[in-house]
């Protein structure tokens, strides 16, 4: 019994060692073929040739974060004048049509007052620097037409008024309380002809703790000098909306705009107000539409649909919506970063003519709307 058992067991051994062997072979058989087939493939992928990369974007494709595009239903931007050497084109600010539609702007690095006619023919007409070395230069800033007269924002000579008939210039204000102003900037008229400037410390011995903010008069129709804003850190463009409920102001250095809303008696926001028609204090004030980049918002305009446009440090002019969202931006296309000023113009008042101050350059396009401000300094209707 025990050698039959052996032998028994020796013939169970080879058979299991059969099996164990078949399979080692199987299970290598299938190896080999997945070896195979993934070989095959892998090489079959090898020679088909791989679609070509994409190549790296255009310079004109790269954007930074933050730069809007251009708004939508604007014209091609095209250059319309370069007189950037002619004394007249000494850094580029202010902008204003007459009712020939001659585009009126002035030099801050000469002193000249200019205008260019409709096919772009340079006319200066005059200088506000006092004759010899007696006073500081003028340095001219915002312009503004009114009832047939030109007004002229100065840094250091207050506010200048022009009588094209007359050829006469005169002083309008040149101090508050015996006090010079700081350096008054950009200018706007609301609807019933009240004159409102802004006044920013920038050009003045600071900036001091005592000189570091600015502020925004009012001249108003009565010939009455009022002092109606005194914060901000650099009020520089400013302009009265469509419907004059609103004071846009362009403050410059920490690049946002500011809106102040006129306190005009009842409305929906504020129906126990008392009636205001002096048009000097404010139901409430906003600060809001930040800008990318390094550099504020310089002159600004209304368009006849309540669209705020601004002229900024960083090259161009952005629009914004009636509720402060940047809409979009137009860059001048030289590559000049000071687009001070603007003016709306042309065929319907519907062309942005927008300065390249350093080159000294005026560039224009077709804006989706009109602009509020029409030849002459006349306010246009609004439209909703």
């Amino acid at each position: 019994m025990k050698h039959g058992s052996k032998k028994t067991k020796a013939s169970e051994e080879t058979v299991m060692t059969t099996k164990l062997a078949s399979a080692v072979c199987i299970l290598s058989l299938v190896f080999w073929g997945s070896a195979t087939t993934v070989h095959t493939a892998s090489a079959q992928a090898q020679s088909t040739p791989a679609p070509p990369l994409a190549g790296p974007p255009s310079p004109e494709q790269v954007q930074p974060w933050g730069l809007p595009p251009p708004p939508p239903g604007i014209g091609p931007v095209t250059l319309f004048a370069d007189i950037h050497d002619q004394p007249q084109g000494k850094f580029l600010e202010g902008g204003a049509f007459d009712k020939a539609g001659n585009f009126w702007f002035v030099a801050i690095g000469s002193g000249w007052v200019s205008y260019l006619t409709p096919d772009a023919k340079l006319v200066p007409v005059f200088n506000c620097n006092p004759n010899g070395d007696l006073g500081p230069a003028c340095e001219p800033q915002g312009t503004r037409w009114h009832d047939g007269k030109l007004y002229v924002t100065t840094r250091h000579l207050g506010i200048l008024v022009y009588d094209p008939e007359t050829k006469k210039l005169s002083s309008l204000v040149s101090t508050f309380h015996n006090e010079l102003f700081k350096g008054p900037n950009d200018l706007d008229f609301d609807a019933e002809g009240n004159l409102y400037f802004t006044d920013p410390w920038g050009t003045g011995p600071g900036p001091d703790a005592a000189d570091r903010t600015g502020a925004v008069y009012q001249y108003s129709k009565d010939g009455i000098l009022r002092r109606i804003i005194t914060t901000g850190s650099f009020p520089n463009g400013i302009a009265v909306s469509p419907d004059d409920g609103t004071l846009a102001v362009a403050d410059y250095a920490s690049n946002r705009m500011l809106y102040y809303s006129f306190l005009r008696g009842p409305n929906p926001a504020c129906s126990q107000c008392a009636n205001d028609p002096s048009h000097t204090t404010f139901f409430f004030a906003t600060a809001g539409s930040y800008n990318p980049g390094n550099g504020g918002p310089d002159g600004i305009h209304y368009d006849v649909h309540g669209n705020l446009w601004a002229a900024c440090g960083i090259g161009g002019v952005i629009e914004y919506d009636p509720r402060g969202f940047i809409i979009g931006y137009v860059p001048l296309p030289n590559g000049d970063s000071s687009a001070t000023n603007f003016a709306f113009g042309g065929e319907n008042n519907q062309y942005i003519y927008m300065e390249g101050a350093v080159s000294g350059t005026i560039y224009k396009f077709k804006a989706p709307y009109p602009g509020l401000i029409g030849p002459d300094g006349v306010r246009l209707a609004a439209q909703p």
